[in-house]
């Protein structure tokens, strides 16, 4: 397994323990804790990744698209170091939940995404590598991890806001009757075909989950 941008390195110490073979990479060095246990490759994501084509079953790459710059050429690049038929555990902000909906009706801003970009850089332009610059529904990810012969299997979430359930209880039989009138809209005028990515939108991980997490698997090239 590649636990790629890997911080301090406690998900690929784990991961070790439990009987993965673990290559951690990351840009920062000194911050990873664990160079005795598990071994580590310093790399940037602005390059090619340092490994061979087909050199992994899994790539991990927690709460990391979010900062970057040229995703999609991260993504075309675990797509190559993925073995055939790999899976790719990535996860972002879940910006879909309906607490995120509602604090961007409010503020115009998603959960995770408040602070405007061009002030943050400025107050903390020594730490630019931790600003959310992308914000990634579903629907993007999806395209996204496509044009890295990517195919998503499965979405999980992290911590179920309890909260939102009652929030979701009110607001869910609306939500639902504005996709009836979508879908049939389309129906009728003819064009993209809702159905599917609104089963997806409500499901209890999207609705209620704090962070996206989906599992992908390596595909045949396009």
């Amino acid at each position: 397994m590649l636990d790629l941008a890997c911080g301090d390195g406690r998900y690929a110490y784990d991961l070790g323990q439990k009987g993965f073979h673990v290559q951690a990479a990351d840009v920062d060095h000194d911050r990873f804790q664990y160079h005795d246990k598990i071994k580590f490759q310093h790399c940037t994501l602005d390059n090619p990744l340092p490994f061979g084509d087909n050199s992994f079953d899994y790539v991990l790459f927690l709460e990391t698209v979010e900062h970057l710059k040229n995703p999609f050429f991260v993504i075309g690049e675990i797509g190559r170091v993925l073995n055939e038929n790999g899976c790719l555990i990535i996860s972002t902000p879940n910006i879909l939940n309906i607490g995120s909906r509602i604090r961007f009706l409010f503020e115009g801003g998603f959960d995770f995404f408040r602070e405007p970009l061009l002030d943050y850089a400025k107050f903390h332009h020594n730490n630019l590598q931790n600003m959310h610059i992308v914000v990634w529904r579903y629907h993007e990810l999806e395209w996204l991890l496509s044009e890295g012969n990517l195919k998503i299997e499965t979405s999980f979430t992290d911590f179920i806001k309890p909260q939102l359930k009652i929030i979701s209880f009110f607001l869910k039989p609306l939500l639902r009757i504005r996709s009836y009138f979508q879908e049939k809209r389309a129906d009728r005028k003819g064009g993209v075909n809702y159905r599917r990515i609104n089963k997806i939108l409500f499901s209890e991980e999207l609705l209620l989950g704090r962070h996206l997490i989906l599992k992908a698997r390596k595909t045949l090239k396009k």
